[in-house]
């Protein structure tokens, strides 16, 4: 590894388009981090993504795990690549990837030790998503969902601990993820596991809202302000560590897409 620091994240079926925002503006960072991608047979590109000083790891499905959405998937992938390593990392950042963007180093900010989760905007509760709250009634039971149904969604898409804080996390995911609830939009139950371990406290975390390092679009409403360079900012007003969910923003994702276009041979690279 080249530090004490490590990134995971999955590409599946992606090409290099879907990825090099995320690629481009994590090295634009002069971040010192281990990147890690997890890859199927049909992601295309592959030498263009290593060019991001980004370790590939083709991956194939562990045996009883067939019918485990990508999704899922990703948490059995992480969990048994952590157990793998020599030595433990000072912090872990899994993370979403076609929707992510960097504009600091994630580890920049003062990551408390223990799970660090991601909420989006505290309007939206996870009963109220019709999303969330299929992912947790039709996996967990109605029972679960009527114990967290008021609570603020946090996004599994962006999770940062130390390196034996997310070895829990990720064995108390992976110990719920299977079997899988398969169905129309049951692809994304991994976040109704998710908020039930962080609101339920089976998981210790500490949670960050949109002022925080990393924020988090999908529910909130309208463009986000951008500052004179160009820097998205969070809602205390400072650019934030990691955008997530750029692409629910219209102005937002042509504006990124434009400045990370691989055919732009200006662009951030």
């Amino acid at each position: 590894m080249r530090g004490d620091t490590l990134i995971l994240g999955l590409a599946a079926g992606y090409h290099y388009g879907d990825v090099r925002p995320f690629l481009a503006s994590l090295e634009h960072t002069g971040h010192t981090s281990e990147t890690v991608l997890f890859t199927s047979g049909t992601t295309r590109d592959l030498d263009r993504m290593r060019a991001h000083r980004v370790t590939i790891i083709p991956y194939t499905r562990p045996a009883g795990l067939a019918d485990m959405p990508c999704n899922g998937l990703r948490y059995f992938l992480y969990r048994d690549y952590l157990r793998a390593l020599p030595r433990p990392c000072s912090r872990v950042l899994i993370t979403d990837v076609r929707d992510v963007l960097f504009q600091r180093d994630p580890f920049g900010h003062p990551w408390p030790d223990g799970l660090n989760a991601m909420l989006e905007d505290r309007r939206a509760t996870v009963g109220s998503c019709p999303f969330n709250a299929r992912w947790v009634r039709e996996h967990l039971g109605a029972d679960a969902l009527a114990a967290i149904g008021g609570c603020p969604i946090s996004c599994s898409g962006t999770t940062v601990a130390d390196h034996a804080a997310m070895l829990d996390y990720l064995d108390k995911m992976t110990e719920l993820l299977d079997p899988p609830t398969t169905g129309e939009c049951m692809a994304g139950y991994d976040q109704g596991i998710h908020n039930y371990l962080i609101h339920t406290g089976r998981v210790a975390a500490a949670l960050h809202d949109n002022d925080g390092p990393v924020l988090t679009l999908a529910q909130t409403r309208g463009e986000p302000r951008m500052d004179a360079d160009g820097r998205v900012l969070n809602e205390a007003g400072r650019p934030a560590h990691i955008v997530h969910q750029y692409d629910r923003k219209p102005s937002l994702f042509q504006h990124i897409r434009h400045r990370f276009a691989p055919a732009n041979r200006a662009a951030v690279s």
